[in-house]
């Protein structure tokens, strides 16, 4: 496991979440007091995970490969194209970080773009190989190798929160883009979880983003939001352009407005039966998988 400071604020000034043991790997989760990110620290690393013999695919899903993930997957890729699709021509050059099945890069390729997948699962990279002709390759994004190459589009979908070092994922997509490039990403907002309370904080993700703080993040980076989606549960979508560098300017008192989300999804998942509602489907399309209107478009 890996101590870190923040990496949005490069301090370790955090107030403890949680602290409760799990696979014999002890973990605290704490919230950064500058910023609001939230993070096990010490992180936990693939080598950690790698010692309980749990596949990346497994990690994530709790299973291998089954109808569920499928739906998940193509419910994932339909609300993702509307950001793609605006920026999309015949020969768009695509990277997808974490491309499981290969779904969008399927969907994409069949629409005349050049895709190229990484997955660390040797099942799920084997299967997107076998079912769409894709090429991938089956590796973590730290050891990847492509000098070189750039990218007009970069994907990853539920990826950046596994990262122990999400910072150095967003410096290395940077160096795989050209000025024009986009990246999209998708991951759970901490700000309106889907899950129990006991599940928010997951063995399996390292962090836990709200829209700003990611946002803050992939400045530092050298990427500047164009567009951002949020489900009124669950999730939210950054489309950001590759450009220069950027100190983030955060106010003060940020971290409130995540330390009051969580404490309020500690009642409110149970008092308005949450684990009730966000399994049926109606409600999941006309409600949990709508925009939320506090956010821009």
């Amino acid at each position: 496991m890996l101590t870190i400071a923040c990496p949005i604020c490069e301090k370790d000034h955090t107030r403890l979440l949680q602290q409760r043991r799990e696979r014999g790997l002890r973990l605290n989760t704490v919230v950064c007091l500058g910023c609001g990110l939230a993070y096990h620290n010490p992180a936990v690393e693939d080598q950690d995970r790698q010692k309980l013999e749990i596949s990346p695919g497994q990690w994530h899903t709790g299973a291998g490969i089954n109808p569920r993930q499928r739906r998940k997957l193509t419910r994932r890729w339909d609300g993702q194209w509307p950001l793609i699709e605006p920026i999309f021509r015949p020969g768009l050059k695509v990277l997808e970080v974490g491309c499981s099945w290969g779904l969008a890069l399927h969907h994409l390729q069949e629409m005349g773009a050049q895709v190229l997948g990484v997955e660390p699962d040797p099942e799920q990279a084997a299967h997107a190989q076998r079912q769409g002709d894709l090429e991938i390759i089956q590796s973590r994004f730290e050891d990847l190798d492509l000098p070189g190459k750039k990218f007009d589009l970069i994907l990853a979908s539920h990826v950046i929160e596994h990262f122990p070092q999400p910072l150095a994922f967003l410096r290395g997509a940077r160096e795989l883009a050209h000025p024009g490039t986009r990246l999209l990403l998708e991951t759970p907002n901490i700000l309106a979880p889907k899950v129990s309370p006991r599940r928010v904080f997951s063995l399996a993700h390292n962090f836990y983003f709200s829209p700003q703080t990611l946002k803050w993040l992939l400045l530092k980076a050298g990427w500047h939001l164009e567009t951002l989606r949020v489900w009124r549960r669950d999730a939210f979508q950054i489309l950001a352009r590759a450009g220069e560098p950027e100190t983030p300017i955060i106010p003060a008192g940020a971290a409130q407005e995540v330390i009051r989300a969580i404490a309020r999804h500690q009642y409110h998942y149970y008092l308005k039966m949450l684990f009730i509602w966000r399994k049926i489907p109606w409600w999941q399309k006309y409600w949990m998988y709508t925009l939320d209107p506090r956010y821009g478009r």
